[in-house]
């Protein structure tokens, strides 16, 4: 951006700047470099004035006091009056104005300020400001003071996002020690008691073997469950790198997997059908739609796979889905679907997390979970892996 372009068009070079794929630091140089071009002074200071001192975050400032990093005062310092009164401040010559005695002209030598305060998620976090030793010889104008403010305020927010993302980071990684803690503290013992119950089940009969067999079931389901959280836990966000999946073969393996008791699979695939996708997330979505269909479809229903290179369905002739079900996965709306179990979350999870469309159809004689775009990407994959 020209020192010209910014002088007659700022919010034109703030609106670029925004666009821009730069990180947070540099876009917070930059937007300190449009506004001292725009206002024709030497200085740019973005500072954080927390605990009453006066911290340069950034700044164009290479030496002394005011450069990057250096704490003084906020006593002696313009920035002040900004932060006491919220509003922002600018004169062209502070000898020419109500600020002629101010302790901050001899501490600072600062003539010529202009400053807005930059909040946080509605909290003070610090000021931006221009500055020169040296008066100016045009007043400060009402448009560049408001220009300084949108500017403070275009700062806060690219801070605000930084202060979100960093916090994000934060959770993800206690999320992650979390899920460490589930896959070790909760699968040990469950392995454990799942081996005593197989031995007990080979020297017991009668209501006792019965007993065990409904034990067995209640083990391998929490740790169906425990599989569940930690596919939520790790793998819930967008997928990244994918690879081409036998549909036929990923949909026998998953109802390997499932206790189906005497419910039928069938597969209607297409010869050489595959899809785009994350293997072990795709199997997950269909060993949980797999198991909906068995636990809400009754131990006989009647299970119908079928797809192409396009998309898939899964289907059963069970009683269908309540209302709210059906209206919360069609949605999307991963709150109400929480209500209803993880295995439905998981599914939704995975179909967003490809970028897939899932269309949900329920009535009396069964339901039918349709997926559809699901080789969308190939294309760019295949560009991509070209290269």
């Amino acid at each position: 951006m020209s020192p010209d372009t910014v002088r007659s068009d700022p919010f034109k070079s703030l609106l670029q700047l925004t666009a821009s794929d730069l990180d947070t630091d540099e876009r917070l140089r930059k937007a300190i470099e449009v506004g001292r071009e725009y206002l024709g002074v030497d200085n740019g200071v973005l500072s954080y004035t927390g605990e009453g001192r006066y911290e340069v975050v950034e700044t164009n400032i290479q030496s002394g006091p005011y450069a990057q990093a250096g704490v003084v005062d906020l006593e002696g310092t313009w920035c002040r009056h900004v932060v006491e009164s919220g509003e922002p401040l600018g004169f062209a010559d502070a000898t020419d104005s109500e600020y002629r005695d101010d302790r901050a002209l001899e501490i600072t030598g600062l003539h010529c300020y202009v400053g807005a305060a930059v909040t946080i998620d509605g909290e003070t976090y610090g000021t931006l400001c221009f500055s020169d030793a040296e008066p100016r010889e045009d007043p400060i104008t009402d448009a560049e003071r408001d220009f300084v403010a949108v500017l403070a305020e275009w700062v806060g927010s690219e801070l605000e996002r930084q202060k979100h993302y960093a916090e994000l980071r934060e959770q993800n990684d206690r999320l992650d020690e979390f899920a460490g803690i589930v896959a070790h503290d909760l699968r040990n013992p469950l392995s454990g008691a799942i081996g005593f119950t197989e031995f007990a089940q080979d020297h017991v009969s009668g209501q006792a073997a019965e007993f065990l067999d409904r034990v067995r079931g209640a083990l391998d389901r929490m740790e169906s469950m425990i599989a569940e959280c930690l596919m939520l836990a790790k793998e819930g966000t967008d997928v990244g790198e994918r690879t081409r999946v036998d549909l036929e073969r990923v949909v026998r393996d998953a109802w390997d997997t499932v206790r189906t008791r005497n419910a039928t699979l069938s597969v209607e695939v297409a010869p050489d059908a595959a899809i785009l996708a994350d293997e072990m997330r795709l199997r997950r979505l269909f060993e949980n739609l797999f198991r909906n269909c068995v636990e809400h479809g009754g131990p006989d229903v009647a299970v119908t796979v079928a797809g192409d290179d396009e998309g898939f369905a899964v289907a059963d002739d069970g009683p269908g889905l309540p209302d709210d079900v059906e209206r919360a996965l069609t949605a999307a709306d991963t709150e109400n679907i929480k209500s209803f179990g993880l295995g439905l979350l998981v599914v939704q999870r995975v179909v967003t997390g490809h970028g897939w469309d899932l269309a949900v159809d329920s009535g009396p004689d069964g339901t039918r979970f349709a997926v559809r775009d699901v080789n969308a990407a190939e294309p760019v994959h295949e560009a991509l892996a070209a290269d």
